[in-house]
């Protein structure tokens, strides 16, 4: 069975999303923290996200030179929406699922290949977090304060409890926490 791995920058305050900042561009990330992001997506089996993130990012990453377009062009892309109509003809190797989010999900675990990963996407990174369908929270936390924005979990309708698999510090001030639901 595949995981669910959710990759998201965050404000030290808690914030995925601001008009003020954004927190996965305030902070340079450095050699060792993007290396460090390579050798993680460039594994992933599916790179889930919301109509929003499929198309801003479908509209970089095709034409980019930076390091992250080879895996970013390359692994296979899973749209959630509703209203797209063919996403493959924009950037190739993407679906586009319609159904209930939790059955796709499940689909999508169940079939084989590595991980799958969410990259992004702060909505649609609130709903799978809101219904429990991710297996692993790669948080990566800025040192930036912002005050105001978005939360990942402004959809929880009950509390949490995630169990600290490991913390991880970069030289940019960076710190990976990576989290695991504690499921009864």
């Amino acid at each position: 069975m595949r995981d669910v791995i959710l990759y998201m920058s965050m404000s030290l305050d808690g914030f995925i999303d601001s008009d003020r900042e954004h927190p996965g561009m305030a902070i340079p990330e450095g050699a060792e923290l993007k290396q460090w992001k390579l050798d993680h997506i460039s594994t992933a089996g599916a790179h889930l996200m919301g109509r929003t993130s499929y198309q801003e990012m479908s509209s970089y990453w095709p034409q980019s030179g930076d390091e992250y377009a080879a895996p970013m062009n390359d692994i296979p892309k899973v749209v959630f929406s509703k209203t797209l109509s063919d996403a493959e003809a924009i950037w190739p190797v993407t679906r586009v699922a319609r159904g209930d989010l939790a059955t796709e999900i499940a689909t999508i675990k169940a079939g084989p290949g590595p991980d799958v990963i969410v990259w992004g996407g702060g909505r649609f990174a609130g709903a799978l977090a809101a219904a429990d369908l991710i297996d692993e929270y790669r948080l990566l936390v800025q040192p930036l304060v912002l005050g105001t924005g978005r939360a990942l979990f402004d959809q929880l309708t009950d509390p949490r409890l995630l169990n600290l698999v490991e913390a991880l510090p970069f030289p940019s001030g960076v710190v990976v926490h990576v989290y695991r639901p504690q499921r009864t």
